[in-house]
């Protein structure tokens, strides 16, 4: 009986050990790594090649702004910081994302620089972000006596697109996505600066760091 009983623990034992000796080599096979913070401006982030990464928005963004403050237009308004007011974004790729990843991380990089100033009180077909904003504003305006005054405009208006180009050539996939940013003069209704941001990735499935 103890035989027995030693023979079936040992058996036992040998099976658990197989068992797990098996789940790790799956796991080493499948790549699997368990779940954990990462830096969001660091090189070890999931590249997709089909859509969209947070690091993609965060390279437009720094190489748009960039090249808007480089071009000295922001500096040339006749007030200072300038007034400023985001007008049409238009997402043209196959994906659908919030055009908002991008255009607040501009927004947040523009308003950092001290050059400008985003209102709040006059959007796109009348919306706005912030009707509080607004209606405070027009409030004061109304209690100033100074309701009947023009509003104060905006000295310029961004407007922007995102568009994608892809392609392929056997099994490795190709996509470039196109961030494209416009500034208009409100005085005059004419374009003073634009940019553009090509990214592109290529590979045959999704991978680790970049």
């Amino acid at each position: 009986m103890t035989t027995m009983t030693t023979m079936t623990t040992m058996t036992t034992m040998t099976t658990t050990l197989l068992t797990s000796l098996s789940c790790c080599a799956l796991l080493v096979n499948s790549g699997c790594r368990p779940t954990q913070y990462v830096d969001s401006k660091g090189t070890d982030l999931v590249v997709s090649v089909n859509q969209v990464n947070i690091q993609d928005f965060e390279q437009a963004s720094e190489a748009l702004v960039a090249s808007m403050v480089d071009s000295g237009v922001l500096a040339k308004a006749p007030r200072q910081p300038a007034a400023l007011a985001i007008s049409r974004v238009i997402n043209d790729t196959s994906r659908q994302f919030d055009t908002d990843q991008l255009m607040k991380k501009i927004r947040i990089a523009l308003l950092q620089t001290g050059k400008v100033q985003v209102t709040q009180t006059v959007g796109l077909g009348g919306k706005v972000e912030d009707p509080m904003a607004k209606e405070t504003y027009e409030a004061k305006r109304f209690l100033d006596g100074t309701s009947q005054n023009p509003v104060d405009l905006p000295d310029f208006t961004i407007t922007a697109k995102i568009l994608e180009n892809a392609t392929s050539a056997g099994s490795t996939k190709q996509i470039s996505y196109i961030f494209q940013m416009s500034l208009a003069d409100t005085a005059s209704g004419r374009l003073v600066w634009e940019g553009e941001k090509t990214i592109t990735k290529q590979g045959e499935k999704n991978a680790i760091g970049f």
